[in-house]
Order: C-alpha cells, then sequence, then structure tokens
C-alpha cells in the first residue's frame, strides 16, 4: 500500500466554492436596490381608483404564491429574485387578502413533480385546507408536463371549497366550474412541447461543442479536479494527492476493495462527501480517463426530457480529446492501471477454484491473524490436499489469487 494520508490536512485544504457566495451577493445587491427604489428614490406608483370598501366582516382571502426557474445560472437569478419579490408585494399590499406562503423551487425543471419540493408543499398544504388561492406567473412556471399540471389542478378543483390557481401571464384561472379548463389543457401541451423542444436544442448544442472539442463537461464530483473562473479544468493539489494514492495502491498490487476499505479506516472522504468508500467508487476512479489527461465526453446521456434521467450511452457518438487538460497520473501508468483492472476482470470468469473440481469447496480466511490463509474441507483425502496445495501453489493461480 501506498503512504497513508493525512485527513485532517487534506479536508482543511480542500477547495470550497465560490458559486453559493456570489449568487448571495448578487441577491443581496438586488434586494439593496430594491429596498433604495422603495424608499422614495425609485418608481413612483399610480394606484387606480379606491373601490368600495368590502364589509369589514368578511374573511380575508388566504392567497399564496409559486415561484420556479429552471436554472441556477445567474441570468435567472433576477428572474427569480422579482418573481418572489413581486407577489410578496402583491398579497401584502392587498387588504382582503392574507399572505399564506411564497413557495419555491429554484433550479428545477418543471417536467417532473418529483424534485419540486416547494410545490409538493404547496399542494399538500393546500389540500390541508389552508390555502383559498394560488397565484403564479404561468402555466409553464406551474409545470411542464401536462399529465402533472392537469392531475394537480383537478385536485385542487376537487376540494371543498375548490382552490382556485390564477395565470397571470395567459390571464386566466382554474376553478371548480370546469371553465377554461380546455384552454389551460392546450396552454399545457404547448408549455410541455416547448420543455421537449429546448431539450432537443440544448442536446444539439452539447453535441456540437463536443464535436469541436469545446464543451465544458462537469468536474463536481470528479475529486482532484475543478474549473476555475475562466472555465479551465484545473488540478486540486490536495485532492490529487488522494487520486495519486489509488493509482499507486493499485500499481502495487492492492485490489479496490482494499482500497476502499483503507481510504474509510484513514477516513477520507470521497468524492461526494461521505464517510465510506465503495469498491466501485474506486473502480470508476481507476477506470476514469480523465485523470491521464484525456476526456471521452457523451459517456451518459439523457433519454428522457421528463424525468432528466441519465442512461449509459450505448446508441449515440461519444467524442474523444487526447490531452484535454493536465495530468494526474501519468499516461503510460493509467495504462497500466488499465492491464490490471481488465487482467483482474478477465480472470474471475474461469473462477480459480472451479478449475480444481465440484467436490473442493474452500474459502480464504481475508482478514486478522490468520489472513491469506485457505480453511480445508476435513472429509478430503490426502490425495485430494495434495492435489489442492499443488493448485494453489501454481504461479498462474497464485497471481489470480492476488488480483
Amino acid at each position: 500500500m501506498a503512504k497513508p494520508l493525512d485527513p485532517d490536512k487534506i479536508e482543511a485544504a480542500r477547495r470550497t466554492s465560490r458559486k453559493a457566495e456570489r449568487r448571495e451577493q448578487k441577491r443581496r445587491m438586488l434586494r439593496e436596490e430594491i429596498a433604495h427604489n422603495r424608499s422614495g428614490n425609485g418608481v413612483i406608483v399610480i394606484p387606480p381608483p379606491k373601490k368600495e370598501a368590502l364589509a369589514q366582516d368578511a374573511p380575508k382571502l388566504r392567497v399564496a404564491a409559486y415561484c420556479r426557474v429552471s436554472t441556477q445560472e445567474e441570468q435567472q437569478l433576477n428572474s427569480f429574485e422579482m418573481q418572489v419579490l413581486h407577489y410578496r408585494s402583491k398579497i401584502e399590499s392587498n387588504p382582503s387578502w392574507e399572505l399564506v406562503e411564497i413557495y419555491q423551487d429554484e433550479g428545477v425543471s418543471g417536467t417532473s413533480v418529483n424534485k419540486r419540493l416547494g410545490f409538493q408543499k404547496m399542494i399538500s398544504d393546500a389540500l390541508a385546507g389552508k390555502i383559498d388561492l394560488i397565484l403564479t406567473k404561468g402555466i409553464n412556471r406551474f409545470g411542464r408536463n401536462i399529465v402533472d399540471i392537469l392531475d394537480n389542478l383537478r385536485k385542487l378543483a376537487a376540494l371543498n371549497p375548490p382552490v382556485t390557481v390564477s395565470f397571470e401571464t395567459e390571464g386566466i384561472t382554474s376553478t371548480g366550474d370546469g371553465n377554461n379548463n380546455l384552454l389551460i389543457a392546450i396552454l399545457s401541451a404547448l408549455a410541455e412541447l416547448e420543455s421537449q423542444q429546448k431539450s432537443e436544442a440544448i442536446k444539439a448544442g452539447i453535441r456540437w461543442r463536443m464535436a469541436d472539442g469545446v464543451y465544458k463537461f462537469s468536474v463536481y464530483n470528479t475529486l482532484g479536479y475543478y474549473r476555475d473562473h475562466f472555465g479551465r479544468v484545473v488540478i486540486e493539489p490536495t485532492e490529487a494527492k488522494i487520486i495519486e494514492y489509488i493509482y499507486e495502491s493499485c500499481l502495487e498490487g492492492a485490489s479496490v476493495s482494499e482500497i476502499a476499505v483503507a481510504l474509510t479506516e484513514q477516513q477520507i472522504k470521497s468524492p461526494k462527501g461521505h464517510s465510506h468508500w465503495s469498491a466501485g467508487t474506486v473502480r470508476s476512479i481507476l477506470r476514469n480517463e480523465k485523470y491521464c489527461g484525456d476526456a471521452i465526453m457523451q459517456k451518459t446521456y439523457t433519454k428522457d426530457f421528463r424525468t432528466h434521467k441519465s442512461v449509459k450511452n450505448v446508441d449515440l457518438n461519444k467524442y474523444f480529446k487526447e490531452g484535454h487538460h493536465d495530468a494526474i497520473i501519468r499516461k503510460k501508468d493509467w495504462q497500466k492501471v488499465q492491464d490490471i483492472l481488465s487482467l483482474r476482470r478477465a480472470s474471475k470468469k474461469p473462477a480459480t477454484m472451479r478449475q480444481l473440481g465440484s467436490r473442493f469447496i474452500v474459502s480464504r480466511i481475508k482478514n486478522g491473524l490468520f489472513q491469506g490463509y485457505f480453511v480445508l474441507d476435513a472429509r478430503w483425502s490426502v490425495d485430494e490436499k495434495k492435489e489442492f496445495i499443488q493448485m494453489i501453489q501454481t504461479p498462474k493461480i497464485i497471481e489470480n489469487e492476488r488480483n
């Protein structure tokens, strides 16, 4: 095994993302500007003519709003913040309305409700009788899946009393009387179609950039690398030590399981920040060509724009760029590791113990004082024991066991 790592030093020196700080600074600047304008230095609001005051004993309408943007890009940040501020101001300025909550989903697609926690909470509160009216910017903000949209609108309309949903952009409402149902269904279908077309356009753009070698693939969970402010793939020195340790251990003969156990025991965090390492995680790192500076793009792709689930690519072109970025592992060492992994994989198919015949049933002690020893069946004859010992002393089998 390679020299043990210092987990405290590595964890202390790990890179921290500045993206959240930039987004928070952007939000703070926007809020300060709006507060400044509202203090009398901005837009002058000209109210409409006053209407007759409502009866004092009329109960206030419990109103909620739903705001959503599909990405966390900075160009959509202002849109999202303005949605929230707009509906908060609109509800609080109406004396006959009472604000329930501004339900929010930032950076979440509208093609499915599964990851829209804010939307789920809103529907749950409405079904619990806490909401009378829901305001939202448009049907495409409410959702981009016609089945989900109509299903949730039916649930709200079936309540007693029904919960009304007002779509501001389209200027229509969904109520329990069935009015506007056909129009809402058509607009919902158009919202889903628009989402599908946008998805296809985005995927086509990504493939064009891959073919030209300029696509910026994600390194979010790629240990040892990060993207700088210019979008370049840069080595993270402290995390690179973990990668070097994994490759060195493999070259010295350690299996992926042994490496995973060693990293777990040394309390080194996994790429996703977990305390436990799996053999699969170690194997994926050893198989990742990015660590020798190359890049294979479109290993996976999104098959269904509604679910956004990535699947292994066996249908579309892949794109390979040699020397795409700085390498952590030398190319020849990376290739040696691939040969080792392939040899181990091939050696598993003709399982060593099966070659001895069905009468041989043995197990090998994996840890403890007798690690590496075989447990023999006491029922074997002397000749069978000799045959087994002769087989395990054969260099090829010893090598297979080691791998």
